[in-house]
């Protein structure tokens, strides 16, 4: 049955039946950014959910193929007031309901993902730790919903994933039936990993090897055999440790995101001479602090030796300065598959506190800083008179959840952040600023 789907795969792939908008840098990377979708106005509408709405007789809702990652969906609003409709994570638009047509299922994702992105990104790590606040932290942002006028139709795309890996791919010839993932599946792991994934959010390659792992029991080696143009081998190795952790974690609805985020970033700071005992003192007063968005776990001497991939490790060494200054080298190393630690690069970073003042919320900062700059670039793609599109690239072993621009090169310069992105390691995706020069402010992961 498994080489049926391979050879499946190698027909839709030879025939260009695989969209280019899936294939992660070969379109999302390149493409302008789409228009977000409508915005609803919340003071002014009625908040329903998509299932709620036409259950109601107010909104009626007719969803087509449009290719492996996405749907097309038609919202006609049939009330005499005007709607903010919120489709929520665990949206399925099921091809088998009433029909039988032997095409994919699709898992939804958010109204407002990018392409190469999925989900809606509204969990994140938590509190505010080391000067930086997580992006989209759960209940600090009103739901993200489609305003449609009453009387009048929307239409919108949807990023998504396929459930049934092989099966054929719907076109718009094929209409769904929009169901909740509890009526598609009695499958409580598929369950839980879909509106984990549309929760949290993460890359769509990510989404994708999580999804026909769960749902078809693809092994992660084949897809890295014959789908690598869907998902590279980062974000497969990303996508097992979201299994991992759907099947390590408790009978609640969704994945204990903590899970995700632990051990994924080690911290390890080295001095020689008179700087030896603030080195141990910063690496004690680091631990538990976020960097990256990510929660540090500090370590000294070999006590990082392993660990399981993905995760990266920096070594710290502090180095004497002058003017009251802190500086030193960071040397990062990332998890192989085995478990061993391979070199990933080395940056350096400075602090204007001395080292006999600087603490551990201090160090993370500089160490968040320098990082995000060294290992997350941002250049100009296309500029207008007033608007500059930027490439972010990320070169770094995480899907990058949000990042935050300084727009400008004077030190007042404003910041502009961009939650959601989804940018699986190796990727890039557009962004846009008014601004004619940007700079790496800040870079957010949530583990996935």
């Amino acid at each position: 049955m498994l080489w049926r789907h391979l050879c499946l795969v190698r027909a839709w792939s030879a025939a260009g039946l695989l969209t280019c908008s899936l294939f992660g840098a070969a379109a999302p990377a390149w493409a302008e950014p789409e228009e977000p979708a409508p915005s609803a106005d919340a003071a002014a509408s009625e908040t329903l959910s998509i299932l709620d709405a036409r259950k109601a007789g107010d909104l009626s809702v007719e969803v087509r193929g449009a290719g492996q990652d996405k749907v097309k969906m038609t919202l006609k609003n049939t009330s005499a007031r005007r709607l903010k409709v919120i489709l929520p994570p665990g949206l399925v638009a099921s091809s088998a309901t009433g029909q039988g047509r032997g095409f994919q299922s699709m898992g939804l994702g958010s109204v407002d993902n990018r392409p190469g992105s999925f989900g809606a990104f509204k969990v994140s790590n938590g509190a505010e730790r080391s000067g930086f606040r997580s992006v989209a932290v759960n209940g600090e942002e009103s739901e993200k919903g489609v305003a449609v006028p009453a009387g009048q139709t929307v239409e919108l795309t949807v990023v998504s994933v396929c459930l049934n890996f092989g099966v054929r791919t719907p076109n718009a010839r094929d209409t769904f039936e929009l169901v909740d993932l509890d009526e598609y599946t009695t499958d409580p792991r598929a369950r839980k990993a879909l509106r984990s994934l549309a929760t949290y959010g993460t890359s769509h390659g990510v989404a994708q090897a999580a999804m026909w792992r769960v749902c078809n029991d693809v092994s992660f080696a084949l897809m890295a055999e014959q789908a690598s143009k869907v998902m590279n081998a980062h974000e497969i190795a990303l996508a097992s440790r979201f299994v991992e952790a759907l099947d390590s974690s408790s009978s609640s609805e969704l994945v204990d995101p903590a899970y995700l985020a632990e051990n994924r970033l080690f911290v390890r700071v080295v001095a020689d001479g008179a700087l030896a005992k603030d080195a141990e003192r910063l690496g004690r007063e680091i631990e538990g602090l976020r960097v990256l968005g990510l929660p540090v776990r500090s370590v000294s001497g070999d006590d990082a030796r392993s660990a399981s991939a993905p995760a990266v490790l920096m070594n710290v060494v502090l180095s004497p300065a002058q003017n009251g200054e802190t500086r030193g080298r960071i040397v990062l190393s990332q998890a192989s598959a085995s478990g061993r630690w391979a070199p990933l690069g080395k940056t350096v970073f400075s602090d204007g506190t001395s080292v006999a003042v600087l603490d551990g919320p201090g160090l993370a900062r500089a160490l968040d800083r320098a990082v995000a700059s060294a290992y997350v670039s941002v250049k100009p793609a296309r500029k207008t008179s007033n608007l500059t599109t930027f490439r972010v690239e990320n070169r770094l072993p995480f899907t990058i959840a949000g990042v935050t621009l300084k727009a400008g090169n004077s030190s007042g310069a404003p910041t502009v952040s961009f939650p959601g992105l989804g940018i699986a390691p190796a990727r890039s995706s557009l962004v846009p600023v008014e601004a004619a020069t940007a700079a790496i402010e800040h870079v957010e992961f949530n583990g996935l």
